[in-house]
C-alpha cells in the first residue's frame, strides 16, 4: 500500500501558469515549494527539502488546496476480478473465503462491525468530523494524525488527539472553521454513550 508521503505530486496547469506569469502573487516560500514539485520527488522528499530551506509543511498543503499541486491518492486496495460460481481448481488466486477479514473490526472507522454491539454514534460522528477536517485542511501534514484517529476506538483515545488535530487545523484563514469543528466534537464527546444510558 502506498503511503501519502511516498506519493509523487505534480504541478497542475494552474501551478505551471503561476510559475510562468506570477498572476496570483505567491510568496517566495510558496514558489520555492512549487519549484520542488518536479514529478520525481515524493511528498516526503519535498517536505524535507522545504523544511531544510526554512519553509513549513503547511505551505505544501496550501498549494494543494489552491489547486496548484495534485497529490495522487494513496492506494488502499486493489480489486481483483474473480468470476463468481466458477469452481476452477487450477486458479492461482486464493479462494474468496481466504480473503475475508479475520476480525470484526472495520478497517475504515475502527468501530466493531458486529450488529449486536451498541455503537457509540456520537463517538463515530466526532471521529468522522475530525478526519474530514484533516483531509480537507491538512491532507499531507495531518496524515499521521489521521492514521491515529482511524485507530482510536474510545472517547479517551479521541480526546487525547484533540490538541494534535487542532494544531494541524490552525491556520489564520481557517481558525473559525477549526474552532467550530473542535467545539462540535467536544459537544459530541460529552453526549452519553451506549454504556451510559
Amino acid at each position: 500500500m502506498q503511503r501519502i508521503d511516498e506519493a509523487i505530486p505534480a504541478k497542475t496547469a494552474e501551478g505551471v501558469a503561476e510559475l510562468a506569469h506570477r498572476a496570483r502573487g505567491l510568496s517566495r516560500r510558496h514558489r520555492t515549494v512549487l519549484l520542488l514539485v518536479d514529478g520525481r520527488r515524493s511528498v516526503l522528499q519535498i517536505l524535507a527539502t522545504a523544511q531544510a530551506a526554512g519553509v513549513p509543511a503547511a505551505v505544501f498543503d496550501e498549494l494543494v488546496s489552491l489547486g496548484m499541486v495534485a497529490v495522487p491518492p494513496a492506494v488502499a486496495h486493489v480489486d481483483l476480478p474473480i468470476e463468481a460460481g466458477q469452481g476452477n481448481e487450477s486458479s492461482l488466486l486464493p479462494s474468496v473465503r481466504s480473503l475475508l477479514p479475520e476480525s470484526g473490526w472495520s478497517t475504515l472507522s475502527g468501530v466493531q462491525a458486529d450488529a449486536d454491539v451498541d455503537i457509540d454514534r456520537p463517538l463515530q460522528e466526532a471521529r468522522e468530523l475530525l478526519m474530514r477536517a484533516l483531509r480537507a485542511q491538512a491532507p499531507v501534514s495531518g496524515s499521521l494524525t489521521l492514521m491515529k484517529l482511524r485507530r482510536a476506538v474510545t472517547r479517551d483515545d479521541i480526546e487525547a488527539l484533540l490538541d494534535e488535530v487542532e494544531q494541524r487545523l490552525r491556520k489564520p484563514h481557517r481558525m473559525i472553521i477549526a474552532a467550530q469543528t473542535m467545539r462540535h466534537v467536544r459537544h459530541l464527546l460529552g453526549l452519553p454513550g451506549p454504556d451510559q444510558r
